[in-house]
Parts: C-alpha cells; structure tokens; sequence
C-alpha cells in the first residue's frame, strides 16, 4: 500500500517515510514524536492517521474521567459504535485499549496520542497499562501506537531507565524547525530579500509561518500578526513555557537576557541577578525544550567541557520578539500607535542590524545540506577565539583534514573581508592541528560583491553563495 504524503504538508519526508515504513511491518510498533509546539507533530501525524484510517487523539489539560470519556467518543466515531458515540465511556484504561485491540483484528491499525504528558499527568498508570499490552497483550499484533509530545523534556523522560516504557520503543520522530528553503514555501510571491525578513520575524515553525497571507506585502503581515495588540503572535513569546511549569518567570529571564545579546554564561547571570548554580537547571531545562542552544567554536575537542560557550536563542521569532516586540509593549507601544507606523519607523530601520545573525544561522545551515562544497562535512559550526577578538562564522570540518572558514554578510562582500577571511582561515587551521587543505566562502544575502570578490570567485579561489544559493538548497 502507498500511502502519498499530502501536497500541504511541506518538508517532512523523512517522518513519512519512516511512519510508511514502519507502518507496513507485520509487527506491533511503539513510536515516541518528540518536537515544539508549532512545529507541525499535529498536522502531520493526524494527516497520515486519516490516510491509513487510524485513530488520532489529541490531549488537553482535563481530569482523567473526561479523558477517557472524550477518547472513547473519538473512539466511537471510528468504529461507528452507538453507545461510544453518545458518550458511554469505557470504564478502564484496559478496557479502551482491549476494545481497540479487538477491533483491530490483527490487520494494521494506528493509535496515535497526541500530547501524551497530558494524558500520563491525568492518568499516571497509564505508561505502566502500555507497557503491560506492549510486553503481554500485543506481540502476534500489527497495532502502531504513536505517543507524541510538545513536552520535550516530559517525552524524552519516557525513555529513561526508571520508567515503564523504557527500551519498548520501536521508532522515534524528532520534528525539528524548517530549514529556510521550505520556510519560504510559505510565502512563494515574495521577493528574495522579503522571505529572508519573513523567516527572520516569523521565525522557522510551521505553525508560525503558516500565519502569513502571501499575497500581501511583508509590512501588512507582521504589522497583523506582531504589532496589533490582537496579533496572534503579539505574545506568544511571552507565554510560550506557561503550559510545561508554573514557575516560568527565572525562564523567561534567562531568554530575555540571551535575546538582548548576553550570550556568556556571566553575563546571563549578571543580567538575571541569579547566581549561576541556581541557573544551571532553568538552562538546561530550556536547552532540552529546544528554546535556547549552547554552542562552542568547532575546533573544540571536548565541546561538553568548553569554557568557551555561547548561548543563542534557537528560534528567530522569539529572538525578534525580545529585541523589539517586548520594548513596544513595555512602553504600551502596542495599541496607542497604528501598526503600520510601529512597522515604518521602529522595526524598518532596524532589520539589517538584526539580521546579520539569523542570516549567519541560515548559511551555517546551508553548507549541512548543500552539496556544491570540496569535500562531505563531518562537523559544521562557527568559531572565536578565547578572548572573542576574531569569529568566523562558519566553520565545516572535513573527515581527511580539510577546512572550510566563510563570512556571511547580509550586505556587500569585499576583498577586504577576503583578506580578513584568510587571516582568519590560518588561526582556526593553527588552533586544529593537522588540516590538510583550507577553503573559505563568502555569503551574501544581496548578491553583491566587489570586483576583486568577483574575480576570486572566477579563478576559484573563494565560494561564492548568494542567497538564491541558499533558498535553492533542500
């Protein structure tokens, strides 16, 4: 049986593929969907339940009778079972899964519960009830179970050594962000340079982007959606934690201070007022909720151990929202000045300066994919050094020894940051130990280089990427 992934469904190849095949094994399969809010679990996992006739449920914060009772009526709906439909619930976690069992009468069926911690924080036996039908009840069957989750932490904590469900699973599904050339799958009539600003201001999840209307200009789309105090991400960024811990507030600190440029463990520290230990776990914990990344220069041995580490804010979004959504509702911006004007004359004037770093994020996530550089990548990053005088900002690491150092510039390249560049090239190779060949790259967003940048390019002594380069990749 083919089962076609949906022309809607942008990107996610792998996670069909791997449902697809998992999907046509003669045997009982136990799958873990780990991803953000927003990233598209939901719309991809309940499009393939449709497509093989399955059963996709989707948990919200309620007592355990009323999810039992609401997953029986889905349940009911299904099987168009009269006494299920009218709301007679089944009495037990056992009885549920015995009735689906039953009805599934050895051929292939999906069960796919969405939002899982939900329903393991209203029933906590519930984990312990499927690993007893996983170990005792369904071997011989062909049953698919898909526990998925928002909850990062929550979800990876179901494969630890302690719980039930440890060493069941079957298959897992990590929905990351889109990459920039299926972001600007959202907004196909825009110019170029417009699709860059969107994914920057947007961000990279799905379920951001798809809030973009193409067929009207950027300033209209953001000024709607961020700069109205209606705007459905006017403060997302501000609640985004809300439904996984009561105690947010030191979280939404430590991101505030990331976004506005403390990137240094001190400095996270100084900004908040906290000291450091009482930080480690609420940084940690954001690490893991995929809010906030550490990252340490390429050339690092022993990167868990570096004393060199820098935190970014993962998301575009929630970077543009820190920067400048929150200085407008802090002054009560939002709602006293017309969007169109907030737009014009406070977020305009300042896209280049904020740019330059989302721009770095989407070449260094380029040279993963593209396959137009020398040699195949076995490490791509960036690189500073001890003092944070010289960075390069990307930095792709080859299995024979080679290195390739690029600058990425959301404006005009020039041989003066060639030259740069070189320089540069020589302290990463000398800091690496054993290179064998030294590449470098330059990218720019605009497409516009000097005529010593073009003249390299054509002799073949730098890469030269423009965006079109980077939108092209997939």
């Amino acid at each position: 049986m083919k089962i076609d992934k949906p022309a809607d469904i942008f990107d996610r190849d792998a996670e069909w593929r791997t449902l697809a095949t998992l999907w046509r094994k003669p045997r009982p399969d136990l799958i873990f969907a780990v991803g953000r809010r927003r990233v598209g679990k939901s719309f991809m996992l309940s499009r393939f339940a449709k497509s093989v006739r399955g059963i996709y449920y989707q948990a919200t914060r309620r007592t355990e009778a009323e999810q039992l009772g609401s997953l029986s009526r889905v349940i009911g709906e299904h099987f168009d079972d009269p006494a299920l439909r009218q709301g007679v619930a089944f009495p037990s976690w056992e009885d549920l899964f015995a009735y689906v069992t039953r009805r599934a009468d050895g051929e292939p069926f999906l069960f796919v519960l969405d939002e899982f911690p939900y329903l393991a924080a209203a029933a906590p036996a519930l984990p312990s009830i499927i690993q007893n039908l996983w170990d005792h009840h369904w071997p011989g069957t062909r049953i698919k179970v898909v526990l998925s989750g928002s909850y990062v932490t929550a979800m990876n904590r179901l494969e630890q050594v302690d719980q039930p469900l440890y060493g069941r699973r079957t298959g897992k599904l990590v929905f990351g962000p889109f990459a920039f050339p299926d972001a600007a799958r959202f907004m196909p009539g825009y110019p170029l340079r417009d699709q860059l600003l969107a994914y920057g201001m947007f961000g990279h999840l799905p379920g951001h982007l798809a809030l973009l209307e193409p067929d009207r200009p950027l300033g209209e789309n953001v000024a709607e959606a961020l700069l109205s105090p209606t705007g459905r991400l006017v403060d997302e960024a501000q609640h985004m934690l809300d439904a996984f811990t009561g105690d947010a507030h030191v979280h939404y600190s430590i991101i505030e201070a990331i976004a506005s440029g403390e990137h240094t463990w001190s400095g996270i520290t100084r900004r908040v007022g906290r000291a450091g230990g009482s930080l480690l776990r609420p940084l940690q914990w954001l690490e893991e909720m995929q809010v906030i990344g550490r990252v340490v220069p390429a050339t690092e041995k022993n990167p868990q151990k570096s004393r060199r580490a820098l935190y970014r804010v993962v998301d575009p979004y929630v970077a543009f929202w820190h920067r400048t959504i929150a200085r407008l509702v802090n002054a009560g911006s939002l709602g006293l000045v017309p969007p169109e004007r907030l737009w014009d004359e406070v977020v305009v004037p300042d896209l280049d300066d904020y740019m330059g770093p989302v721009f770095e994020e989407i070449c260094r996530d380029f040279v993963r994919r593209t396959d137009r550089l020398p040699f195949r990548p076995v490490r791509v990053g960036e690189w500073w050094d001890a003092a944070s005088q010289d960075q390069v900002d990307v930095v792709v690491l080859g299995a024979r020894g080679e290195l390739l150092v690029g600058e990425c510039k959301w404006g005009r390249v020039t041989t003066a940051h060639l030259a740069t560049l070189h320089d540069r090239a020589q302290k990463v190779a000398a800091e690496l130990g054993r290179v064998q060949a030294v590449h470098v790259a330059l990218f720019t967003a605009r497409g516009e280089a000097d005529d010593g940048v073009l003249q390299a390019a054509r002799e073949g002594t730098v890469l030269l990427f423009t965006a079109e380069d980077l939108v092209a990749a997939s």
